[in-house]
């Protein structure tokens, strides 16, 4: 198993009564690109500025590296995108040479290496003039300066248009090949999350309801064939005479996750052997539909 890069023990954030944290555990693994799954208003904006030490948790704290005391030490290791602003007079390259002297890189060579690998290369324009797509581009560049082992992307597909989305999954994508860096990445849209996830956790009220890989994800959203017949000892040795094994019986409830383009030929074989058939139908849960039923309370 992947080493683990961060952790948080019980975080808790409250202002006055009202708790935007209420005791998360999460866990992120080095290799990870974490989606952190939730409404508007969830949390995880407030998650994010807990772990980067911009807002004091009312409970609970951080573990970086296995570091949990001198956290100032430890974040310098993260690069975070969190509503990117930027000098409005300043064109990409001038913005990224004054981050890097914040941060004591010297080496000019890393300005031209994120801007080329985040698709600014050679723009000239300065940060006011930039489509909302840019700007988000730019602050993921700001992010992976000194080359940190996480980065924080907070609402990065947020407010861009089709095309926008698309070429901001392209630039995380092409980013985590390329660096190796591990990325936690927030958003309210579960089907864009899981195009580049591969572990996902579901915030609602502040509260962490779940983290799951991006394959069990998908095993409580595929595609199954419901049959429903009044012998299922009998169903499945009928279906076996024509090759279809993999069969769950739930009394006389029948599923079928694969040969699911064979709905005619099963109906006709068990009809044939003298079955009666009740029901014949694909069932199928969306992304959207799963994390309707988690937030809401349902088994998922």
């Amino acid at each position: 198993m992947s080493q683990v890069l961060m952790r948080t023990h019980d975080l808790t954030k409250k202002y006055g009564e009202q708790s935007a944290l209420d005791a998360v555990s999460l866990t992120l693994r080095e290799g990870d690109i974490y989606g952190l799954v939730g409404r508007n208003g969830a949390g995880k904006t407030t998650f994010f500025k807990c772990v980067m030490g911009l807002a004091r948790p009312s409970a609970g704290d951080v573990e970086i590296g296995g570091e949990r005391t001198n956290l100032n030490t430890a974040r310098r290791r993260m690069g975070f995108m969190i509503n990117p602003s930027f000098f409005p007079y300043l064109d990409p390259y001038e913005s990224l040479r004054y981050l890097s002297r914040l941060k004591g890189i010297r080496d000019k060579s890393e300005t031209d290496r994120l801007l080329k690998l985040v698709g600014l290369e050679g723009v000239k324009k300065p940060f006011k003039a930039f489509s909302l797509g840019m700007k988000h581009r730019l602050g993921i560049a700001g992010a992976l300066l000194g080359s940190p082992s996480i980065v924080v992307l907070d609402e990065p597909v947020n407010g861009l248009d089709p095309q926008g989305i698309i070429d901001m999954r392209t630039v995380i994508k092409d980013t985590h090949t390329n660096t190796g860096a591990t990325f936690i990445i927030s958003s309210h849209i579960l089907s864009e999350l899981d195009l580049v996830a591969t572990r996902f956790g579901f915030i609602e009220q502040g509260k962490l309801l779940k983290e799951i890989t991006h394959t069990d994800l998908h095993e409580h959203t595929k595609k199954s064939l419901i049959v429903e017949v009044d012998n299922a000892a009998k169903a499945m040795a009928i279906l076996k005479t024509i090759n279809i094994g993999e069969v769950s019986a739930d009394g006389n409830r029948l599923t079928l996750d694969t040969h699911l383009d064979r709905a005619s030929e099963i109906a006709r074989a068990l009809v044939g052997g003298g079955l009666e058939l009740h029901s014949l139908h694909r069932r199928e849960t969306t992304l959207e539909e799963y994390f309707v039923r988690l937030v809401g309370g349902q088994d998922a």
